[in-house]
C-alpha cells in the first residue's frame, strides 16, 4: 500500500492536503476516493459560480440515465461523404509550441472527426505536418515578421494582423468548430490577430473552444469582454487559468461568457452553463498529469460540439442521420461525454504506461476507450 500526499492550491488563502491510499494493481483503487477532497477543494475557488446544483455522474452513471448514445453521438452512415462527421479548425502552434495544436487535432480526428485543419506560425508548420499526415496545415503568419514589427509603424503592423486574420478566416465556412489557443503563444499581434478572428467567428455563428493562451486572451482588459454574451463558446480552464479569469472579472467567471459553458478542469471536470454546473465529471482517469492533456480534450470537444451543430443543422433541414430530439440543452451533456473519453482514455494509457504516460499514449487509447463506451451504452 502506497500513501500518496496531494496538495491542491486554489487561492492564496486556501491549501488543502489529501492523503489517498490506493493499491497499485487498480485504476479503480486509484481514483474512487478522491470525492470528498476535490468538493473541498472546488469550493476554495469557484467563487460566484454555483458548483453545487449539477448532477455527479460517471459514464457508467450517465448512460443508464442520459441517453448519450442517443444525445451526443452522431450516427455513422453509409451516406456519410469526407467531412460530414465534422470540420475541425485549430487556431495554434507557434515557434516555442508546435505540440499542443497536434494533440488537438489529432484527439479530434481519435475522437470520430473527419478533418482537422491546423493554423499555426509559419516556423512551427513543417514541424506540425512531420507529426501526421493526417492534419491540414497551414501557415498564417511568420514570428519572426511580428517580432520585428514591435519597431513597425501601427499601419504595418495592421497588416500583418489582416494578413493573419483573413487566411483564417477565408476557411470558416468548412469549419463547424473552432478551437482557440493550443500553443498559441502570446506575441501582443497575434492575440489582437486572435481577438479580431474571434468577432468574426461570433458574426458567423461559429462553434469556439476556447483554450490555453486564448483564455490568457480573455484576461487583458481589451479583450476580456470578447465573448461575454456569444452563445457558441466552451471555455476550458485549468486551475492556473481560472484565477486569472476570476481576478479579471471580480470574482465572477460567468461574466467571461454568459450566454456559453465554462468546463472548469480539476480533479473533477465542473460544465457550468449560467453560472450553475450542470454536470459533474466524475470518471475515474489516470494519476499522470501529463503536458497535452488538456489539448487533448480541447479535441474531444471540438468532435463533441461539431456532432451537436452538425444534427441541428440536419434537424432544421428534416435530413436523415441527426441526433434524436437535439437542441442547445444538449450542449452541455456533449462536454461532460467529451470528459469522459479524455478521462477514460487517459485511464487506460495510466493502467500500460504508469509513470511513463504521455499524450500521445492518451491518444492511441481514445478510440479503443470509445468502443467500451459505446458497447456499454448498448448492453453488450
Amino acid at each position: 500500500m502506497i500513501h500518496v500526499y496531494v496538495f491542491f492550491r486554489r487561492n492564496a488563502l486556501h491549501k488543502v492536503a489529501v492523503s489517498l491510499l490506493f493499491a497499485s494493481s487498480s485504476i479503480q483503487s486509484l481514483t474512487t476516493n478522491h470525492t470528498y477532497s476535490s468538493k473541498i477543494s472546488r469550493m476554495s475557488y469557484v467563487s460566484k459560480m454555483d458548483a453545487t446544483s449539477g448532477t455527479n455522474m460517471n459514464w457508467s452513471e450517465g448512460k443508464k440515465s442520459a441517453d448519450v448514445l442517443e444525445k451526443c453521438f452522431l450516427p455513422l452512415s453509409s451516406k456519410n461523404h469526407k467531412g460530414s462527421s465534422g470540420r475541425i479548425g485549430i487556431l495554434g502552434g507557434s515557434e516555442q509550441y508546435t505540440g499542443a495544436p497536434f494533440y488537438a487535432g489529432m484527439s479530434a480526428l481519435q475522437c470520430g472527426a473527419d478533418l482537422s485543419y491546423i493554423f499555426c506560425a509559419e516556423e512551427a508548420a513543417l514541424a506540425i505536418k512531420s507529426y501526421s499526415p493526417e492534419l491540414m496545415v497551414t501557415p498564417v503568419y511568420t514570428a519572426s515578421r511580428m517580432a520585428k514589427s514591435y519597431d513597425a509603424t501601427k499601419e504595418q503592423q495592421k497588416l500583418l494582423v489582416s494578413e493573419m486574420v483573413e487566411k483564417v478566416t477565408q476557411m470558416m465556412d468548412r469549419m463547424h468548430v473552432l478551437v482557440m489557443g493550443p500553443g498559441l503563444g502570446r506575441c501582443p499581434l497575434v492575440l489582437d490577430a486572435t481577438a479580431q478572428i474571434m468577432k468574426e467567428a461570433i458574426k458567423r455563428n461559429l462553434p469556439l473552444v476556447v483554450d490555453a493562451d486564448a483564455l490568457f486572451l480573455l484576461t487583458l482588459d481589451e479583450y476580456k469582454d470578447i465573448l461575454s454574451n456569444y452563445e457558441k463558446v466552451v471555455l476550458t480552464p485549468n486551475v492556473v487559468e481560472y484565477k486569472r479569469l476570476l481576478q479579471t472579472h471580480d470574482g465572477d467567471i460567468s461574466k467571461a461568457t454568459q450566454r456559453g459553458i465554462i468546463v472548469q478542469k480539476g480533479m473533477e471536470d465542473i460544465i457550468f452553463q449560467d453560472s450553475k454546473s450542470v454536470f459533474v465529471c466524475t470518471e475515474p482517469g489516470g494519476l499522470k498529469r501529463s503536458g497535452g492533456l488538456g489539448d487533448v480534450l480541447a479535441g474531444a470537444l471540438s468532435t463533441l460540439i461539431a456532432w451537436h451543430e452538425i444534427s441541428n443543422q440536419r434537424n432544421n433541414n428534416n435530413e436523415e442521420n441527426s441526433i434524436s430530439n437535439n437542441n442547445n440543452n444538449l450542449l452541455p451533456l456533449s462536454c461532460w461525454t467529451a470528459c469522459c473519453i479524455t478521462r477514460r482514455s487517459t485511464a487506460r494509457a495510466f493502467a500500460v504506461k504508469r509513470r511513463a504516460m504521455t499524450a500521445p499514449d492518451v491518444l492511441n487509447e481514445i478510440g479503443p476507450a470509445m468502443i467500451t463506451m459505446e458497447e456499454e451504452e448498448e448492453g453488450h
